[in-house]
């Protein structure tokens, strides 16, 4: 029979009810993306601005960003240094010099979301017309700057090493701990042997010390690396005290690394007492406890940063996201430790009696396992609903594919953990769990590597589909189409048919209502003019995610016209 401890038995219970926090509100978010500028792009204005301001659609962090304006010779235009506006922490803004000549005008600009990464976009522009009117101009493509795979591969590494160093720690103090347990004279063997075992667990200490020495690598490098990526200057220069000084200052990622390596320095003394056997075992074992909640901070201190700390409502976001690392971290980490010491542990012991606590290892790691899985599958379904609402996203954008190949390794992990706690009731199938824990272990790195492309793709960016749809009333048939369905200019175009197909004539007026499902979002409201069908508006859309479109029309006879469209808005174009 499975064995299921009480600790298990709890952490199980309140995990499952983690998709609870699927009540919170809720919005969708990506990178930071503009939602309007002054100049806007290929504006042609009768005099010179005094200023240029650019509004983003969540507030930004105040390093590393900038704003050139320069004419057609490539010369700047502007006063000095770009500055968020003091009332209005989403808005970007510099000052011109006074008195620009007629021509055209390019704005580069580079900001900083909330998530922690950085973005750029070009503003064309015309002060006055002429033969130097702007024309086909191509702006370089706002958004998220191409990640690199350094810090890519440094996250995983991170990952990896948190999943040891956890791991490890979690493995010797509440695993292998309660092998012992038992009655009477069953009970003190047991223990007895469990000490044995203990005591000489071989590889322990090194892959205790390999996983602190990875993530203390990968916490130190990641800092100048994401200074680089954010001030979009060369890896090199990361490294100088200018750059590192801004970071620190004025960004989270900074704030948060400094936080890290102070954990990191205070877990290599915790980590020392844990395997200093000139103390006793219980001394020890709290140095461990200690160990293991200093690592659950790094890991919480992790989640400050990234696509959680960007939410409208970042904390169920972050604690979901904490949760679902430390859960992830248990489970690699504990099979990293039944595959590389199991093996060869408890050399001194009989053939039989090794075999007997390998068998009890993997039934007790079962139990935990459990536990581990209704995490991982609460907080994945809630950050799946989080940062994909729309299914077709799944397919159809590169946060999605990811996600879904996430979503299979887990499960082919999952098929090797149900064969292990099969093999595990078996006598003579030790061979065969061997060669089952280091596949998990393999695919479970690879489930680390697609977790740590996630941190650097955009969740939400559905690549805009123009939509159409029609709806059929008792006497009308309504049309609406909009293109290119992104958050920025589009098409509006509405058809009033009769149930024939007929055109209706005698249209007055056709007002559209925008209905925003996140209720942070403002309500949209205008008139499309009546002149003839299909009628036609060019709107600007403010924001991505799930628009209600309410159509209202008025016949010259007053009669109403009324139809609702469910309309899902990409990223911006």
């Amino acid at each position: 029979m499975l064995y299921l401890s009480r600790q298990a038995r709890v952490a199980c219970l309140l995990l499952l009810c983690l998709p609870l926090l699927i009540l919170f509100p809720r919005s969708l978010w990506a990178h930071a993306f503009v939602i309007e500028s002054s100049p806007t792009e290929n504006q042609v204005l009768d005099k010179s601005p005094s200023q240029v301001s650019i509004t983003f659609n969540e507030d930004l962090q105040s390093a590393f960003m900038s704003i050139k304006v320069t004419d057609e010779a490539g010369k700047r235009v502007d006063t000095g240094k770009a500055q968020l506006n003091p009332e209005h922490k989403a808005t970007m803004e510099i000052k011109l010099i006074p008195g620009m000549k007629n021509g055209v005008y390019t704005v580069n600009w580079r900001a900083l979301s909330a998530d922690g990464h950085p973005i750029n976009g070009v503003i064309p522009f015309q002060v006055g017309s002429g033969s130097n009117s702007y024309t086909n101009q191509t702006a370089a493509s706002e958004g998220s700057v191409a990640s690199r795979l350094d810090l890519i591969a440094v996250r995983w590494f991170l990952y990896i090493g948190i999943s040891l160093l956890f791991g490890a720690l979690c493995f010797r103090l509440f695993i292998l701990p309660s092998l012992g347990r038992g009655k009477g004279k069953e009970s003190e063997a047991s223990q007895e042997l469990d000490q044995r075992f203990s005591a000489t667990l071989p590889r322990w200490p090194v892959l205790l010390w390999s996983g602190y020495g990875i993530t203390s690598a990968a916490i130190l490098i990641s800092l100048p690396l994401q200074a680089s990526w954010d001030a979009g200057v060369s890896i090199g220069q990361g490294f100088t005290l200018p750059i590192l000084g801004e970071a620190l200052q004025f960004t989270g990622a900074g704030q948060v690394w400094f936080i890290q390596m102070v954990l990191v320095l205070l877990l290599s003394v915790t980590l020392i007492y844990t395997l200093d056997h000139s103390i006793s075992i219980r001394q020890r074992r709290l140095w461990g406890y200690s160990s293991v909640i200093l690592t659950l901070s790094v890991m919480l201190s992790k989640a400050f940063v990234g696509h959680p700390a960007a939410a409208t409502h970042p904390a169920p976001a972050i604690a979901a996201d904490f949760v679902h690392l430390a859960a992830a971290a248990f489970w690699i980490g504990s099979l990293a430790v039944m595959a590389v010491c199991l093996p060869v542990a408890g050399s001194e012991l009989s053939v039989p009696e090794r075999t007997a606590l390998r068998q009890a290892a993997l039934r007790r790691f079962a139990g935990w396992g459990i536990a581990m899985v209704a995490a991982l599958l609460a907080t994945g379904i809630y950050g799946a609903v989080l940062y994909v609402p729309a299914p077709s996203m799944l397919l159809n954008t590169s946060y999605g594919l990811v996600l879904l190949g996430k979503a299979a390794l887990l499960l082919v992990m999952l098929a090797f953990a149900a064969s292990q706690f099969r093999s595990a009731r078996q006598a003579a199938a030790p061979q065969r769990a061997a060669v089952g824990l280091r596949t998990e272990l393999c695919v479970g790195l690879l489930v680390m590597l697609l977790a740590a492309l996630l941190t650097h793709l955009s969740p939400g960016q559905a690549p805009a589909v123009p939509f159409e749809e029609t709806r059929t009333t008792d006497e009308y048939r309504v049309t609406l189409a909009v293109s290119p369905n992104a958050v920025g200019s589009n098409e509006f175009k509405v058809t009033i048919q009769d149930r024939k197909g007929a055109a209706v004539s005698g249209i007055q007026q056709v007002t559209l209502t925008l209905v925003p499902a996140a209720p942070d979002k403002a309500r949209q409201e205008f008139v499309l003019p009546v002149k003839q069908q299909p009628f036609r508006s060019q709107e600007l859309m403010t924001a991505e995610g799930t628009w209600v479109v309410k159509v209202h029309a008025l016949t010259v006879s007053l009669d109403a016209v009324d139809a609702d469209f469910t309309l899902h808005v990409g990223g911006k174009k």
